[in-house]
């Protein structure tokens, strides 16, 4: 399934919506206005929370946890080595996926054990951060889209994010 990852311009917050592959808003992602943490909801398309985004404070490089409804979480964490690029590992109940892909260009792609999960394009001439993303493990849909936030959050702590240091 594919869908369409876009920032809005006009937010207080850091907030996505997140488009099917037939333009409908399948998943919204909302940061709340006065939060120290500054998490941020996933909701699905009835305003249903799905997931949680909160910052992990205690790491030494930047990293965030996504606490799903059930209680499960997964770990999403940069990797230090190679320093020159950005590369991120994420911890899942099922196992760890690694993220890796030419950041330059901003095409990524997510993988288990060699296993394509998913693909990750960033539209390079756009108002706001835009990505499409194609899932190939429709089980896992609000988490890597989530990942796919956090990733940007992370990248662009500097920039258009409230991801950085509070």
């Amino acid at each position: 399934m594919n869908y369409r990852i876009k920032q809005k311009i006009f937010s207080l917050t850091d907030s996505f919506d997140i488009e099917d592959e037939n333009g409908r808003t399948a998943f919204t992602a909302k940061g709340k206005l006065f939060s120290i943490s500054s998490s941020q909801t996933l909701f699905d398309q009835a305003d249903n929370e799905v997931l949680k985004i909160k910052r992990k404070y205690l790491s030494l490089m930047p990293a965030c946890r996504l606490i799903n409804n059930d209680g499960s979480e997964w770990l999403i964490k940069k990797k230090f080595w190679p320093f020159w690029t950005s590369r991120f590992s994420i911890d899942t109940p099922k196992g760890q996926l690694d993220m890796t892909g030419n950041f330059w260009q901003h095409e990524y792609e997510i993988r288990q054990q060699g296993s394509l999960i998913a693909s990750i394009s960033k539209k390079l001439i756009s108002w706001s951060d835009s990505y499409g993303v194609a899932i190939h493990h429709p089980e896992w849909t609000p988490q890597i889209l989530a990942t796919v936030i956090v990733i940007d959050r992370i990248q662009h702590k500097d920039k258009n994010s409230t991801f950085g240091d509070d």
